[in-house]
């Protein structure tokens, strides 16, 4: 069995999304606050899975020294969009209890199907970023 972790930066990966999160948050309600205007959150959803894969990606390359092989890649990707699938979940269930009111199956039904779909997308996110943040950190050294 080896020491090494099946899927490093984990952690690294968790602070950053809670991060990009966060700012995401502060920058939609500063936009609404000083300008009036509503910005709408979906197309802001996918900046926090590109900064902390951009964020491990880099953090990979500067202590390994290498790409991550394609499988790794692939795996790491895998598990890091589960982890902040979790994250997600927690989110929604937190947003769905301020608002009150009964929660129907058609809504949840509609809520698992756009947290599957954007769980999928973030595998794809995850995964270029990674390789592509790693690949920038090598060719400057």
């Amino acid at each position: 069995m080896s020491t090494t972790p099946r899927t490093p930066y984990l952690g690294t990966y968790m602070i950053w999304l809670l991060v990009g999160v966060i700012g995401c948050i502060v920058v939609l309600n500063a936009l609404s606050l000083i300008f009036g205007v509503a910005v709408g959150g979906g197309a802001m959803a996918a900046i926090p899975p590109m900064l902390a894969a951009m964020k491990v990606g880099e953090k990979w390359a500067r202590e390994r020294g290498v790409v991550p092989p394609s499988d790794q890649a692939w795996r790491w990707s895998i598990v890091a969009a589960i982890a902040a699938l979790a994250f997600e979940i927690l989110a929604t269930l937190l947003y769905l209890g301020s608002m009150g009111g009964p929660v129907t199956w058609s809504l949840a039904a509609i809520l698992a199907m756009g947290l599957a779909l954007f769980t999928v997308v973030v595998i794809f996110i995850n995964r270029y970023f990674l390789v592509l943040y790693a690949k920038r950190v090598l060719k400057v050294k």
